[in-house]
């Protein structure tokens, strides 16, 4: 495990990892920023491709995203594939569409995270969710439902993959959360908002709007191991590759290692 805390989601890079001289060439971009640890999302190759590739460029695998049907399916295949890439976490990331409104889901949604986290502690694995903006609507009463959830798994089977730009587009406050949801983090997202014409948008950290000195210091205090960069889309006509030299150079100046 290397010592950097400065993780990339390959989900940021999705277009250019489809094939695995794509991949190879897109690693290889990474590493030349500095990056050490990925997480791998979005990447549409077996997971004993992704390993080569990871083992070629020296690089850690520090989460995976997996879909609701996976998660609700096989949890030995989940820990075969995280055994495979070297990893130890997992994280569901979104639940489907089409159910994202209703509050009955995620009483059900609760139930099968616990019992895909049961299975994959068995294995020592360990299963996060990985929250977005809507999950802070209130559907009745005082309860969130990303509060209700949390409520309803148990903290020993079921982490947080808490994602802080998607936290404030929700009304919430990142540093808050962090501490809240101490030890139960093994991995969280970092990705910063921007307002362009009235709009939210996705930029590079420490180019946006959020508090990222009060947020790195409540993962110091809560000891999160990995900060993965998550960028959904390029901001303004910035080449994506660029994007990540700037938030991993604009953390490493924040004193982030």
């Amino acid at each position: 495990m290397p010592e950097s805390k400065i993780a990339v989601t390959l989900f940021n890079v999705r277009e250019f990892c489809k094939t695995e001289s794509d991949l190879d060439a897109s690693l290889d971009k990474l590493c030349a920023i500095g990056y050490k640890v990925v997480q791998v999302s979005a990447v549409p190759l077996p997971p004993e491709v992704i390993r080569r590739q990871l083992d070629k460029h020296d690089l850690f695998c520090c989460a995976t995203h997996e879909n609701y049907d996976t998660i609700c399916g096989d949890p030995a295949a989940i820990a075969d594939k995280l055994d495979i890439l070297g990893c130890d976490f997992a994280a569901l990331g979104a639940p489907p569409k089409d159910e994202r409104d209703k509050p009955e889901f995620f009483e059900s949604l609760a139930k099968i995270m616990n019992r895909c986290g049961e299975k994959l502690r068995e294995r020592g694995k360990k299963l996060g969710y990985h929250n977005h903006h809507w999950e802070f609507e209130r559907h009745g009463g005082n309860e969130t439902m990303f509060e209700k959830m949390l409520r309803l798994t148990d903290p020993e089977f079921v982490f947080s993959e808490l994602d802080v730009h998607w936290v404030t587009r929700g009304g919430g406050c990142p540093e808050t959360w962090i501490r809240r949801l101490a030890g139960r983090i093994p991995v969280i997202h970092f990705k910063d908002f921007a307002l362009v014409a009235r709009e939210p948008q996705f930029c590079e950290i420490g180019e946006g709007n959020l508090d990222w000195q009060g947020i790195i210091k409540a993962c110091v205090d809560t000891g999160i191991p990995f900060y993965s960069i998550e960028q959904d889309k390029p901001f303004m006509d910035r080449n994506i590759f660029d994007s990540m030299k700037i938030s991993f150079d604009n953390l490493r100046a924040m004193g982030v290692k």
